[in-house]
């Protein structure tokens, strides 16, 4: 089934299950990607054609009459142009083909995942964030949808702009890193810029912003907003840590919400709620219960957590 689907001949019914194996386990993912670039490796390789000998070769010294070689000549080289225009429609069809078939991943409340698209691409993938892009990229552009926070290093290709769709805006890109957040729910977008150059266009009045490195456009009241990026340790998400730099207990609070897939309800005051961190950083991996008690050395609380459930109460 997974060869079917990589080949485009899946059913609806068949290409759900995939798509649904693959985001239930990273593991999957990563097989149902192996098998996808062994197929492009395959696929794109014709068979080399021998030229047939003759089977009685022509009397040792005997001439051959111009006009016969002639008419050969052009005998093989109709054949050779036929069969540059038959592998070339081949070859269109199955680039059309594969770009009209489409992988979504998202990754489970929790965890992060990061993979390589067959343009070379480089991309990050947060907590509970979904990426759809097509098993091969279409002969005008690269397109890829995105929702939740993703971050892409872009191979350069400036023949076929790269482009992210997201609910609030188009980003295209040449080559470039930037790390985008599009969460339609609460209605937040914003893209860092940390290499190269990108153009955002809104997608509810057309305003367009061309973005330089270490800029910031974000989604205020509907309009676009062209800022600088404060601190670049705020993208170190993609190496396994939260930053608390700036960050209050109540932004924090949100962010283990995200990033550790727990349901965190904060009942009653917190004293000193709004104080901010002025530097420091969490490692992910050490989970959410070291989280929360690095937060109890600067605010006074206490919390309960059902682990089976992964319900926390703050109090």
């Amino acid at each position: 089934m997974i060869r079917r689907y990589v080949r485009g001949e899946a059913s609806f019914e068949e290409r759900k299950l995939v798509t649904d194996w693959a985001a239930s386990d990273p593991q999957h993912f990563k097989e149902l990607e192996q098998e996808r670039r062994l197929y492009l490796a395959l696929t794109w390789h014709l068979p080399e054609v021998e030229p047939s000998v003759a089977d009685a070769p022509a009397e040792r010294g005997r001439l051959i009459p111009w006009r016969r070689v002639a008419r050969i000549a052009l005998q093989a080289a109709a054949v050779i142009v036929m069969g540059c225009l038959v592998g070339t429609l081949l070859y269109t069809r199955r680039i059309d083909t594969l770009a009209e078939q489409t992988l979504a991943f998202q990754t489970p409340a929790g965890q992060r995942m990061n993979t390589t698209l067959s343009d070379g691409t480089k991309v990050w993938l947060n907590s509970r964030a979904r990426v759809e892009y097509p098993v091969l990229f279409g002969r005008k552009e690269r397109r890829v949808k995105v929702s939740g926070e993703v971050m892409f290093d872009v191979a350069k290709d400036p023949d076929h702009p790269f482009i992210v769709e997201t609910y609030a805006c188009d980003i295209e890109v040449l080559g470039t890193k930037f790390n985008v957040v599009a969460d339609e729910e609460n209605g937040r977008f914003s893209t860092a810029l940390l290499r190269g150059e990108v153009r955002i266009t809104s997608r509810f009045d057309g305003q367009q912003i061309l973005m330089k490195p270490d800029d910031v456009v974000s989604l205020e009241e509907g309009k676009l907003r062209l800022s600088h990026i404060d601190d670049p340790d705020e993208y170190l998400w993609t190496e396994g840590y939260i930053n608390l730099k700036n960050k209050n207990f109540y932004d924090l609070v949100e962010e283990f919400g995200q990033v550790f897939g727990a349901r965190i309800e904060v009942q009653g005051h917190i004293e000193g709620a709004d104080r901010r961190y002025k530097w420091g950083k969490i490692r992910i991996a050490d989970g959410v219960d070291d989280a929360l008690e690095i937060l109890q050395a600067s605010y006074r609380f206490t919390y309960t957590r059902n682990i089976e459930t992964n319900e926390i109460v703050i109090r």
